[in-house]
């Protein structure tokens, strides 16, 4: 079984909390603001259950962008960005419910912070002593032992002009897959039928630190500190019995493990400075992830037949600082100039052994055991004003230099332009109409640098040390519309032209790695709406839609013919509802949602993941037991499963023919979680 097709079934039964726009009556006062009474009918216990109630709004995070950049998450906390690159719905988790005063929903065009466009949510706080939260929330499945693990614990308060808040959890999965993989030769004959069993368990056991000092009302300080294990391990049983000669009768068992652990730390402090306002910023993190994958064969006697190790440890760090130096000469003109630099690094050391007639013994791998870094600095000079009373235009231009350096010698400089156009226009207070052209630049996996091996699927990848980031011109636009009682829709079509795509390519006469094609174009449309049932006279019901829909164009690197990019998103579906009972502290609701993406494309294979059915959910809460919420929750009621098809080519597919096909068809039965909460 493929990485890919683990994390498909890991996304097709976890609940996806942070992609719910909203569920709620529509009670808000006028220019979008969400008063702490507005989100009570839902008993939330921290800002992450408020924010996810707003009618229309999606979160999201920044998590994966280069560097700490200019944007990031559509968050706000009393009108100031998030520190470092902190994971937006944690942070939010650790707010606590009863100390938010109101949600203002506001458009980043009109803010003076660079980047932020679309709505934006800023989320004002106050504090009221001591408090915190708890969660746990057990899950039960099919074939899988019982998830007891996952739970989180939150405390936040105040002393003197210090706030705190402080988070306890453990991120817990226990999850699995069972069902025939058939293989067919070129003529569509069976000629190999196996029976498979996964297992893929996680813990992630962790706690992070919020502060903020404010000496003085115009002096401000943040410090986020936090500190994650990721334990996990993998099992995948294969009973392989042979229809024709060509097959093979055996037994095969992959194991696989990630003992991980990183820590992140991340700073800024603000005061006034002449004109205006000085921000300065830092942010480091480690990670050091030592894995090992086992894969062993064994004829039906138990005599073990042949086997691979592959060991690897990887050490990842990067540091970033940044100033921002922000100033307003006249009202509705903001001026801010930044400066950043980073520096991340990763070194890695691997291993490779085979079974040898009892023995396990080295074979060595070129290019699996190397250090790559990459220095960073860029500079940015942003311009917002204010053009009419209905256009707001925000503006930014800036260079971006980095250096590359591998193990060997090789070291590369690139000089990159950066920047954006966004133009906003708000006919009135309902409607919002968002222009952005944006050159930019993506952050490179330094891991396609490295030679790698899986030795589950018997595929080696070739480390490239010519890689270089993948860059665009971005074409978008967003129109949003409130019209009244609950009623909202957001619809956003995209376009983008990409140079020096990051995609598979040949190195060499038959090496398979992750490199750069030419030019390729992606483009696509975004769709979300909620309706409130009120309008039609059934109170506390809430019904919202996702859709999103994307085509590509590349040439393959190695047929030369046009395709879509490899493994891309295709379309995706989310339907739902939500009904509070009025006057009743019970609740219930549902949902279907199903994707898809393109096919994938390598060397001498293609893949193409599918689901057979949509994913489909329902939940009951009642928010109120001796002062706990209790809610349950089934996922995939209708028995989803997860297929996928792999073809196998004799030789490279510019010069081979087909070989063999491989079908899986994977079943997760349904799960159930029920998860307790509340307050002290």
């Amino acid at each position: 079984m493929t990485a890919r097709f683990k994390m498909l079934l890991c996304a097709a039964t976890i609940p996806l909390t942070l992609m719910i726009s909203a569920q709620a009556v529509f009670a808000q006062t006028a220019n979008n603001v969400f008063e702490a009474e507005f989100f009570s009918q839902y008993a939330p216990r921290n800002a992450l259950d408020m924010v996810v109630q707003i009618p229309g709004f999606q979160l999201q995070g920044a998590e994966d962008r280069r560097g700490l950049g200019q944007g990031g998450a559509n968050i706000l906390i009393n009108g100031e960005r998030l520190t470092g690159k902190t994971d937006v719905g944690s942070q939010l988790s650790r707010i606590v419910a009863e100390n938010v005063v109101r949600i203002e929903i506001k458009d980043g065009a009109s803010l003076d912070i660079p980047g932020l466009s679309g709505q934006v949510a800023d989320v004002i706080t106050t504090t009221t002593g001591q408090t915190g939260t708890w969660s746990w929330a057990p899950q039960f499945r099919k074939r899988q032992k019982i998830n007891l693990g996952h739970a989180h614990l939150t405390l936040s308060g105040e002393t003197g002009n210090l706030t705190y808040s402080a988070e306890l959890r453990n991120e817990a999965n226990r999850n699995g897959d069972w069902g025939p993989e058939i293989l067919r030769d070129a003529a569509g004959d069976i000629f190999e039928i196996r029976d498979e069993l996964g297992r893929y368990n996680f813990d992630g056991p962790g706690g992070a630190l919020d502060l903020t000092w404010k000496p003085r009302d115009d002096h401000t300080a943040n410090l986020n500190l936090e500190y994650n294990k990721y334990n996990s391990t993998q099992l995948v049983r294969s009973s392989r019995r042979a229809q024709t000669l060509r097959g093979e009768d055996l037994e095969t068992v992959f194991t696989g493990g990630e003992n991980e652990w990183n820590a992140k730390a991340g700073a800024d402090y603000e005061f006034p400075v002449g004109l205006g306002k000085l921000k300065m910023i830092g942010y480091y993190r480690f990670e050091r992830s030592p894995t090992r994958s086992v894969f062993s064969v064994f004829a039906l006697n138990g005599e073990q037949a042949s086997g691979s190790i592959f060991d690897r440890l990887a050490d990842e760090t990067e540091t970033i600082a940044r100033t921002e130096y922000s100033w307003s000469p006249t009202v509705g003109r903001d001026w801010t100039l930044s400066a950043e630099g980073a520096l991340n690094v990763l070194d890695i050391e691997s291993m490779l052994q085979e079974f040898d007639g009892g023995n396990f013994v080295n074979i060595d791998i070129n290019g699996a055991t190397s250090r790559v870094e990459e220095r960073r600095a860029e500079t940015t000079l942003t311009h917002s004003r204010a053009m009419t009373a209905k256009w707001n235009l925000q503006a930014s231009v800036g260079v971006e230099y980095s250096k590359l350096e591998q193990t060997g010698g090789l070291t590369r400089d690139f000089v990159r332009p950066k920047g954006f156009l966004l133009a906003t226009y708000k006919p009135d207070e309902s409607a919002s109409l968002r222009f952005k052209i944006e050159r930019e630049v993506d952050q490179l996996s330094f891991f396609d640098f490295i030679s790698f091996v899986d030795v589950e699927d018997n595929i080696d990848r070739v480390g490239n040390i010519n890689l270089v980031p993948s860059q665009s011109w971005n074409f978008s636009t967003e129109f949003d519309k409130d019209f009244g009682q609950g009623f909202t829709i957001k619809i956003s079509p995209y376009f983008n032209l990409i140079s020096d795509l990051v995609d598979r390519i040949p190195i060499g006469e038959d090496g398979d790695a992750v490199g750069n094609v030419d030019s390729a174009v992606q483009y696509g449309v975004d769709f979300n709406t909620s309706i409130k049932g009120s309008r039609w006279g059934w109170d506390g019901t809430q019904f919202d839609l996702d859709l999103e829909w994307r085509d590509s164009k590349v040439d393959d690197p190695v047929t030369g013919i046009s395709r879509q990019l490899s493994r891309d998103k295709k379309t995706f579906w989310h339907a739902r509802m939500r009904h509070d009972i009025p006057k009743t502290s019970w609740a219930y609701g549902g949902g279907v949602r199903e994707f898809a993406d393109y096919r994938g494309f390598r060397l001498f294979t293609t893949d193409d993941p599918t689901l057979k059915r949509p994913i489909t959910y329902a939940f009951l809460e009642h928010k109120d037991v001796l002062g706990m919420k209790i809610k349950a929750e089934v996922i995939n009621i209708i028995d989803s499963r997860e297929e996928f098809t792999r073809q196998v080519f004799t030789d490279r597919r510019d010069r081979g023919v087909l070989d063999f096909t491989e079908f899986q068809s994977r079943a997760f039965g349904p799960i159930l979680e029920i998860e307790f909460s509340g307050t002290f």
